[in-house]
């Protein structure tokens, strides 16, 4: 059954109309159908700018489902991108099939700056309206800089992560281990911040 209305797909498709490079899409999950699949193999009826890749995995240590948008490997959504969340996959795949800037100048040249390589990890849920925004700055990030990747981790699907990183709420943004913020942060918050913590590292 699918899982997309007629509507929903109307709407999808004048997004999608928003491409102009093709991108593609890396689903890596366990053995069998999941709904990630299912929503991934729906988007990609919707533009013949996507391309879809599904690859079978029996690694039991693996952080399934597993979805990496573009061609570089940095840009990743672990579990299942549904509810909220589905927002954030569309931005992330509209993202990456445009050239226009999605950054401010100040964070741009944060980036450029960089002495080290950048983890981000954002701990969402799929009833968390807050936590799209917070997506969507850690991808946009790891789209501009080969320094950084960033990931968004479903945090219900994966519990013991959770509990490591301590998320008691969503969104929790963990990045190189040694920084987090709680809540949605705007752009330039998340950066300043980022920066003064870097500089006390260094």
């Amino acid at each position: 059954m699918p899982l997309l209305s007629d509507e929903d797909k109307k709407a999808i498709r004048g997004h999608f109309n928003l491409i102009t490079e093709n991108v593609t899409v890396t689903l890596t999950k366990a053995p069998g159908k999941s709904e990630t699949e299912t929503i991934l193999n729906e988007l990609n009826e919707l533009s013949t700018k996507l391309t879809l890749i599904v690859v079978e995995s029996k690694k039991e240590s693996a952080m399934l489902p597993s979805v990496s948008i573009g061609s570089t490997g940095r840009i990743l959504f672990r579990g299942t991108p549904s509810g909220y969340e589905f927002s954030s996959l569309l931005t992330g795949i509209i993202d990456s099939g445009r050239t226009e800037k999605t950054l401010s100048d100040e964070t741009m040249a944060f980036l450029n700056n960089l002495q080290e390589d950048i983890h981000i990890r954002v701990f969402v849920t799929p009833t968390c309206p807050h936590c799209p925004p917070s997506v969507v700055l850690a991808h946009r990030m790891a789209a501009y800089s080969d320094r950084v990747i960033a990931e968004a981790i479903e945090a219900n699907e994966f519990p013991d992560l959770s509990r490591k990183y301590q998320v008691q709420g969503v969104p929790r943004t963990v990045i190189n281990e040694t920084y987090s913020v709680e809540g949605s942060q705007p752009e330039s918050y998340l950066v300043e911040g980022l920066k003064k913590h870097m500089e006390k590292q260094s």
